[in-house]
C-alpha cells in the first residue's frame, strides 16, 4: 500500500488505494466462475472500467459483490463493486478471459490434480470479551482470501470453555505478568494500527453477541458483522450486551435489525452456542482466538504468521 500510494503520489494518505480495490473485484469475479472451469482452464483480467467513489479505511473489512452479466464465447463480463460499512467504495465492469494453461506452462494434469485437492477450510474460534480476538479478527478474512480459503466464524462462550475443559485461566493477581499482559496488548495493537480500550465493566455478558455472530454467519456477511461488534466494544466503548447496540451493527452489514431481539433469545441459537462449545473441545480448542486447519492449532493472535506459512507452504 505504501509503496502504491508513492508511486502514484498519495503519499500519507490513510485509505486504501485503487489498486488494491480493483484487486479486490478481480479476485473476486475469478472466484465467481472458478468452479466452472474445466480442469486445464482458467481466466485472466483483460479489460476494468470502475469509478471509484468513496476513500475506504484500512484495517477495516470491506465486502465485495459480483455478477456474471454477459458470456461471449471465452469472454466473460462481470458487475462488480466493493463496498464497507454500507458505503459503496468502488464500482464498475471487469472482463476476464478464459484460457488453456498448457499456454502458461501448465500441463492439464498438473492442473486436474490442483483441482482435486480438497478446499483449505479454516475454523476462527472466538469470543468478544478477549482484544486478542480482536486483533485476530482483523487479519483472519485477508489471510483466507489469499490462500483461497474457505473462513468459518465459530463463536464460544470462552469462560464456558475453560469450566468444560478445566483450563488455566489467566494469573490476574500477578502484578508483574499484569503489567507485561497490558505492555504486549498495546504493543500488538499499535503493530495492527488499532485502538484497543477495556471497557469499564470488562468483561461484558457476550451471550448476545456471540447468538447474533451465528445469525450473521448464516447471511454470510459474518466477518463484517464480528468486526463491527468488536471495534463497537474494544474501541469505541459500546455495552456489545444492549439489543440497541446489536442491532446497529446488523444495520451496518445490512441485516434486518428488527430480527436480532428475536435471535438473541431463540432457543435455536442457545443450541447452536453450546454445540460449538462441545466441537471446540473436541478439535482441542483450549483458548481463543484459535485457528483449527488440518486438524492443526493455531492459537493467538501472535501464531496467525505461522498459519499464514503452513498454508503457503501448502500452495507450493
Amino acid at each position: 500500500e505504501s509503496a502504491t500510494a508513492a508511486s502514484i503520489g498519495n503519499t500519507g494518505v490513510d485509505v486504501l488505494s485503487s489498486p488494491a480495490l480493483i484487486g479486490y473485484l478481480e479476485h473476486t469475479c475469478h472466484l465467481l466462475v472458478q468452479p466452472c472451469y474445466e480442469g486445464d482452464e482458467a481466466s485472466v483480467g483483460t479489460h476494468v472500467d470502475v469509478e471509484h467513489l468513496a476513500p475506504g479505511a484500512v484495517g477495516r473489512p470491506v465486502t465485495v459483490m459480483a455478477e456474471l452479466i454477459a458470456q461471449q464465447g471465452a469472454v466473460l463480463t462481470f458487475e462488480a463493486q466493493a463496498a464497507q460499512q454500507g458505503k459503496t467504495l468502488m464500482r464498475g465492469r471487469h472482463v476476464r478471459r478464459v484460457i488453456n494453461l498448457e499456454r502458461f506452462g501448465v500441463k492439464p494434469s498438473d492442473a486436474r490434480g490442483e483441482r482435486a485437492r480438497e478446499p483449505t477450510e479454516l475454523a476462527f474460534w472466538f469470543d468478544f470479551n478477549s482484544p486478542w480476538c480482536y486483533l485476530a479478527a482483523t487479519r483472519i478474512g485477508d489471510i483466507a482470501r489469499r490462500h483461497d480459503a474457505r473462513l468459518e466464524w465459530r463463536p464460544i462462550h470462552l469462560s464456558n470453555l475453560m469450566d468444560r475443559i478445566q483450563g488455566r485461566r489467566l494469573p490476574t493477581d500477578n502484578k508483574a505478568f499484569v503489567d507485561w499482559y497490558r505492555r504486549d496488548l498495546r504493543d500488538w495493537a499499535e503493530i495492527e494500527g488499532l485502538e484497543v480500550r477495556y471497557h469499564p465493566r470488562h468483561p461484558l455478558r457476550p451471550s448476545r453477541a456471540l447468538r447474533a455472530s451465528l445469525y450473521a454467519a448464516e447471511n454470510d456477511v459474518a466477518e463484517p458483522f464480528v468486526l463491527g461488534v468488536m471495534r463497537a466494544y474494544w474501541q469505541d466503548g459500546a455495552d456489545i450486551s444492549e439489543l440497541d447496540v446489536l442491532e446497529e451493527q446488523a444495520r451496518q452489514v445490512g441485516l434486518d435489525a428488527d430480527v436480532i431481539s428475536e435471535v438473541v433469545s431463540d432457543d435455536a441459537y442457545k443450541a447452536h452456542l453450546e454445540d460449538n462449545l462441545s466441537d471446540a473441545a473436541e478439535s482441542g480448542v483450549f483458548g481463543v482466538p484459535t485457528v483449527v486447519w488440518n486438524e492443526r492449532i493455531f492459537f493467538g493472535n501472535d501464531r496467525l504468521p505461522m498459519l499464514e506459512r503452513a498454508l503457503s507452504r501448502r500452495s507450493t
